[in-house]
């Protein structure tokens, strides 16, 4: 017994050193860059106009959600309004066959629809988004499966799907050799972040969502009973709750949701995918009628041409509104950027873009100041 445990002791030492060497490469985390952010695909059943009309307002719908981040923008008033002038978004369309099935695939105009957001005074969610990780666990009765990104099944189909509708960056492991090599199956049901945090560092991620899907121990014994006595109609079959941990944090800082309750896995994963994304648009995107006057400085520009590409770096932020050039000193540049939402929002979805590194000098005046002080380097 005392070998045993001895053997445990180690193993789990050797994770949590494995996963300390894992906090550096949190650095090299990284967001991915959504295509087709203003593009949505909609099952039609025939090319007929009055199909493509109720497509296309329905198409609308969902990249008005991915755009501005929120399940509940189309509760907006204003938006309601505009859903009625589908027609002046639209860029270009076409149609889509695959077997018996035609989608109505439409590209609107980013420009409108961002200023509509404005508008109505929700935020706009850029298309550099922070990229996770998907550990789903599959409880049926006694047994447990972690579910990888190349089966064929039901649930991977959904996450892909809201993966698109939502424009999240998630990629599921591929429980191949090294996956089932560097995790266990109770270490994912037991939300372990030490292994789970060293298995992801693979696949780059900003941050690790662990979701669990059961028929059986997620479900209360009160759940059980009605569905012996009402024959599987009046209790809930299925129970899921996930969990969330940020790459870009020292402190593995768990965040846990409700269990949800549900008779479809994928309309539990629906639900949890879209509360999960709700969830990082407060944290990145920016409150479009917000307006923010925010300095910073930027060291080591050596070069007009440096100058000119820090500059345009700047402007084309979906977080900046506005930048002007305030003071000039050797190599520093300091700059007044109007901001689209808070600093703190600025500062997330600066991260994403890895192009200036924050740096903090004791003996610099601006750090004194308060100025955030960055160096420049681009990718």
């Amino acid at each position: 017994m005392k070998i045993i445990s001895s053997f445990l002791t180690m193993r789990n030492w050797y994770i949590y050193l494995l996963s300390l060497l894992g906090l550096f490469a949190a650095n090299n985390a990284f967001a991915v860059e959504v295509v087709d952010l203003y593009t949505a695909s909609v099952n039609v059943p025939s090319q007929r106009a009055e199909h493509r009309e109720s497509a296309a307002k329905e198409a609308l719908d969902l990249v008005f959600v991915k755009v501005s981040g929120q399940q509940n923008a189309l509760q907006n008033s204003y938006l309601k309004d505009e859903r009625r002038k589908y027609s002046a978004y639209i860029d270009n369309f076409r149609y889509e066959r695959k077997q018996q099935q035609i989608k109505l695939v439409i590209t609107f105009n980013e420009n409108k629809i961002n200023n509509s957001l404005v508008e109505a005074g929700l935020p706009i969610w850029g298309s550099l988004r922070p990229q996770l990780v998907l550990w789903l666990i599959e409880e049926q009765g006694l047994q447990r499966i972690i579910v990888g990104a190349n089966e064929q099944s039901a649930m991977v189909d959904e996450i892909k799907q809201v993966n698109k509708n939502r424009g999240l960056p998630i990629v599921m492991p591929l429980m191949d050799l090294e996956d089932n090599q560097q995790i266990q199956t109770a270490d994912v049901w037991g939300r372990f972040t030490s292994p789970i945090r060293y298995a992801s560092m693979r696949y780059s991620p900003e941050a690790i969502v662990t979701v669990r899907v059961s028929d059986n121990s997620l479900l209360s014994a009160e759940q059980l009973t009605a569905q012996e006595q009402c024959f599987d109609v009046c209790a809930p079959q299925f129970a899921l709750d996930w969990s969330f941990v940020s790459m870009t944090s020292y402190e593995s800082i768990q965040e846990f949701s409700e269990t949800y309750y549900g008779d479809s896995k994928e309309g539990l994963i629906n639900k949890a995918l879209g509360d999960i994304a709700d969830m990082l648009a407060q944290q990145y995107a920016l409150q479009a009628n917000v307006n923010r006057e925010y300095l910073v400085d930027i060291g080591n520009v050596d070069s007009m041409a440096k100058y000119a590409q820090i500059s345009k770096f700047l402007a084309e932020l979906s977080s900046v509104q506005a930048v002007k050039l305030v003071n000039a000193k050797g190599q520093n540049r300091r700059f007044s950027l109007s901001l689209l939402g808070t600093e703190q929002a600025f500062l997330d979805s600066l991260k994403l873009h890895k192009a200036l590194r924050r740096f903090y000098d004791p003996l610099d005046p601006a750090s004194k100041q308060g100025v955030p002080l960055f160096y420049w380097e681009p990718k």
